[in-house]
């Protein structure tokens, strides 16, 4: 049987179902969604996750840096892991927002495509985002769902983006993409590098200059999808 942690989860069994009763948005809503004391919790969490981490943050000082009591605290999320959990499919919405909307009418895909390059790896490899990876990562051998709603609330919708800007530019005969999905996933794998790994592990130098390597893929990227007939 599956040891609880101090929040009445089992620490290897934290399921979908479990988040819907806890509050998360993705499964059920966070109770009293919106209001003024809800935002202010996820905001201290927040600030408490990155500066301490998840596992050294206690929902006592979640609830003093929120300047709530633990009664409103636990009326809203029912522990740290479901409220973790809100707070990571919040903020990954928030940071992947950006991506390839600015890019659907680029008249020009090549520049497009770069845009979508540089907001992208400034999401992954950079400040909060990268943060948010790296606890995220940590914390999945104890609370695999915490993967999947990361996986589902950012990577996901970054796929989306980048597929609908792809599929918009096969319309308009720019490129020749049969599927927009797939060929997402290879630009996100081929822009991304290096450089991801190399921030996750700390290392500030890599072996080409970022922007030279972007700039690279996306040509190489291009060059799959611009020549020749569509596959079928």
């Amino acid at each position: 049987m599956a040891k609880e942690n101090d929040w009445g989860f089992a620490a290897e069994m934290v399921t979908h179902a479990q988040l819907t009763r806890a509050g998360v948005p993705q499964y059920g809503g966070v109770r009293d969604a919106g209001n003024a004391r809800g935002d202010r919790i996820l905001a201290a969490a927040r600030t408490l996750f990155l500066k301490l981490g998840y596992g050294e943050t206690s929902m006592d000082a979640i609830a003093r840096q929120a300047a709530v009591s633990k009664a409103t605290l636990y009326s809203h999320f029912a522990g740290k892991d479901a409220l973790f959990a809100a707070l990571v499919v919040t903020e990954c919405r928030h940071l992947s927002d950006a991506i390839g909307r600015r890019a659907l009418d680029e008249p020009d895909i090549r520049d497009a495509l770069l845009r979508v390059a540089h907001d992208f790896n400034n999401l992954l490899c950079t400040g909060y985002g990268l943060t948010m990876y790296r606890i995220v990562v940590a914390e999945v051998p104890r609370f695999p769902e915490l993967g999947r709603i990361f996986y589902d609330s950012g990577p996901t919708i970054m796929i989306d983006r980048i597929a609908a800007v792809l599929r918009r530019a096969t319309e308009r005969g720019l490129l020749k993409v049969r599927d927009p999905r797939i060929a997402a996933i290879q630009f996100i794998s081929l822009v991304r590098g290096e450089l991801h790994l190399t921030r996750v592990l700390g290392l500030k130098k890599t072996s080409k200059n970022p922007a030279d390597y972007i700039e690279a893929s996306v040509d190489l990227f291009l060059a799959g999808y611009r020549a020749g007939k569509m596959r079928k």
